[in-house]
């Protein structure tokens, strides 16, 4: 039969996609087919944009035909790429070119692979804002790992969700849910920009908010004067931390200058510098030789984001406590690394590394703590809540704070902030050496002694890259 507008016959099936439809004798225009057997509703969504696309085309040629003197408007778009293609090319993209972490990659993969469950592989510009609210149900119920346990590899959306509502799995936090609308609109919005979509479906999910509700069970994460002196007392600490040399180390740089806990345990021998007769460490991400690439070099080195590189001078207390003493034995060793001995994984593929240094020690550090008495989630990271929290109270400027702790300050005019505010670097040391100087926690550091690690450093078969 033939057709004047292909959306209506297949609009009931789409509603209800049972069995199949069959259409024959379809002219649109140019466009003759027989006969079109459709199985499927995603079958029945391509249909539907062929046939729409072809409606529209000959519509444009008819209203314009001996109509105006004005050229005719361009013809209307393909139809659009199937979820899976747009995705691939998305991943692929955003881990090749656009330089982004690969946890943020593979975060972004695992969002978008529950858009392609929740929808079925069907064209992107079909997705609209009634899929977003049926992919929130599935986050809601989501097994854990639901995407990587081989007992639901062949799980549909419906069968996902009543394993999850069966298993009564907890709900995300907040903050999840607004990295996967991060995520989701980031994706929508590239489409959008490239023309694949008209809109995004995501214009109608505003942030979510962080949940305002406080457990009084949760621990604080920073610890008071008593409780430094308990983790820093001589009689318990130099018989764990004699173990390994990130062991020794790590708590005190930690504690003394309130870098993040994977920027120290990261650091290189050649991040150790000395400015203006000022010893410092650079938090910075450096070349692996190892790690050559065809586009450009790699680092086993992380960075949380850009605020995060900065310099900071190495406190006195640390000084005095051996540091430089430990430099040299490490130089002696020939490793690149500070702290050999830890490990960020290794891809057996690329070569690159697959998780951070810090993990083995935010491990080890935490079973000290509870040998201490210390309560489940307090760890390493508690040191910088710790000097942060007391500079703050001193009454020191959030911005000057954030000198230390490499966070981002807001910037009203960036171009100026970035292109114009040249950095001083002996003017930045000078008022890092003066913050630190004003935070004096009251315990007493072990010293080191030269050669003290020179068992563990003696064998390089237990070293990692």
């Amino acid at each position: 039969m033939p057709l004047t507008h292909p959306s209506s016959p297949l609009q009931s099936y789409l509603d209800d996609p049972n069995g199949s439809l069959e259409m024959s004798d379809i002219r649109i225009g140019r466009l003759s087919i027989g006969k079109l057997v459709i199985t499927s509703r995603e079958a029945a969504i391509q249909a539907q944009e062929i046939l729409n696309a072809a409606y529209e085309r000959s519509r444009r040629a008819r209203s314009t035909k001996n109509g105006t003197r004005y050229p005719e408007p361009l013809p209307v778009g393909t139809p659009g790429r199937s979820l899976s293609v747009e995705i691939n090319d998305y991943i692929r993209n955003r881990g090749d070119y656009s330089c982004l972490a690969k946890e943020t990659v593979e975060a972004t993969y695992r969002t978008l692979r529950l858009l392609l469950m929740t929808c079925g592989d069907i064209p992107v510009t079909r997705i609209d804002h009634a899929h977003i609210y049926k992919l929130w149900d599935l986050i809601r119920w989501a097994p854990d790992r639901l995407l990587s346990d081989p007992e639901y590899r062949r799980f549909t959306y419906d069968q996902a969700v009543a394993r999850g509502k069966q298993l009564n799995v907890a709900p995300p936090a907040p903050a999840t849910l607004e990295k996967h609308r991060r995520f989701l609109s980031t994706f929508f919005k590239k489409l959008e920009k490239s023309k694949a979509i008209g809109a995004s479906p995501m214009v109608a999910f505003d942030e979510i908010k962080k949940d305002l509700v406080v457990d009084p069970n949760k621990p604080e994460r920073l610890f008071d004067d008593a409780e430094l002196k308990r983790i820093f007392d001589l009689g318990t600490y130099v018989p764990w931390a004699s173990k390994y040399p990130h062991r020794w180390w790590l708590p005190i740089l930690g504690l003394c200058t309130g870098a993040r806990i994977n920027e120290i345990a990261q650091l290189k021998l050649a991040d150790v510098v000395q400015e203006a007769g000022v010893w410092c460490i650079r938090i910075q991400k450096t070349v692996d030789p190892d790690l050559a690439h065809k586009t450009r070099n790699r680092s086993r080195q992380r960075l949380k984001g850009k605020s995060a590189i900065r310099t900071l001078p190495i406190p006195s207390p640390v000084l005095d406590a051996g540091f430089l003493d430990f430099l040299e034995d490490i130089r002696a060793c020939g490793h690149p690394r500070l702290f050999p001995h830890l490990t960020a994984g290794v891809n057996r593929k690329t070569g690159e590394s697959n998780q951070r240094y810090s993990q083995a020690a935010l491990n080890q550090f935490s079973t000290y703590l509870k040998s201490l008495g210390f309560g489940k989630g307090i760890g390493l990271h508690a040191f910088r809540h710790t000097i942060a929290t007391e500079l703050h109270h001193k009454g020191i400027p959030d911005e000057d704070i954030a000198l230390l702790t490499g966070h981002s300050i807001s910037k009203k005019v960036p171009v100026l902030h970035e292109a114009y505010f040249h950095k001083k670097p002996e003017l930045a040391r000078k008022k890092q050496i003066d913050l630190l100087s004003r935070y004096a926690p009251p315990v007493e550091l072990p010293t080191y002694q030269r050669g003290q690690f020179a068992k563990q450093l003696s064998d390089p078969d237990k070293f990692y890259p």
